[in-house]
């Protein structure tokens, strides 16, 4: 226990340093970061446009790339993270000091595993939403448990399809990402570099030694898996209709 509780303290040290899903260093940490990046990011330039709600933000993660595209940023979390103060304080799944119809785009990353009732929460979205919004979301398949207690739920394309269709949303694309390769990958990146990512220059060398391994577990995914029957992830696009 005293490891995994050194490991989790580098990793948070680590993320505190490295808070960007486009630095370098955060999504080649592991082949697990960099599928759910390289899915993310493309999809993210097409949809992200004016005032976007970075739905669970964190520590802020996706917000440089969200302004790639978009032209405003705003946030919402429980509570503020790695030095990240949200707009908004609360939780997805009841929000009642969000504006109606607020947001041209809302984007939720990794986060609905841990709402107790996330078909509340895609509801929320929903209303924040101006007509004709788009949400994009992300959210794990597999996954070893973490931010226990609050860790409720794994997905599959179809219950996100499923999730979103009961909340009225339209237009549904959703897309596996990742596999096993990457999930172990990621569960062996936990030990190494995670046991010394919080050291400076160690922690760098050992993300540097790692990271040809990230990119290329990431793309033996796809060739052993090309039905993706045991994707990592799975991301998300809908509209609000008009």
């Amino acid at each position: 226990m005293r490891l995994i509780e050194c490991i989790k303290r580098n990793r948070e040290a680590f993320l505190d340093q490295h808070a960007d899903a486009g630095n370098w260093a955060a999504r080649l940490f592991s082949a697990a970061t960099y599928s759910l990046w390289s899915a993310c990011r493309p999809i993210m330039n097409q949809n992200c446009a004016g005032l976007v709600l970075d739905a669970g933000s964190g520590r802020g993660a996706w917000r440089r790339t969200i302004l790639e595209s978009a032209i405003g940023y705003e946030s919402i979390d429980i509570a503020a993270r790695g030095g990240a103060t949200p707009t908004w304080t609360g939780d997805l799944s009841a929000m009642p000091e969000v504006p109606t119809a607020r947001y041209d785009t809302v984007v939720c990353h990794q986060v609905l595993e841990h709402v107790r009732h996330p078909w509340r929460a895609f509801a929320e979205f929903h209303r924040v939403l101006k007509p004709g919004g788009i949400i994009l979301v992300s959210v794990p398949h597999i996954s070893r448990r973490h931010e226990l207690p609050r860790d409720y739920f794994r997905f599959t394309q179809e219950g996100v399809v499923a999730l979103l269709e009961d909340a009225g949303y339209v237009e549904i694309n959703a897309l596996p990402f990742g596999g096993l390769l990457a999930f172990l990958h990621h569960q062996v990146s936990f030990v190494f570099p995670g046991l010394v990512t919080g050291i400076p220059l160690l922690g760098t060398i050992a993300v540097i030694i790692n990271a040809p391994f990230s990119w290329l577990f990431a793309h033996m995914d796809r060739a052993v898996d090309r039905h993706a029957l045991i994707p990592l992830g799975v991301v998300a696009t809908a509209r609000k209709p008009h």
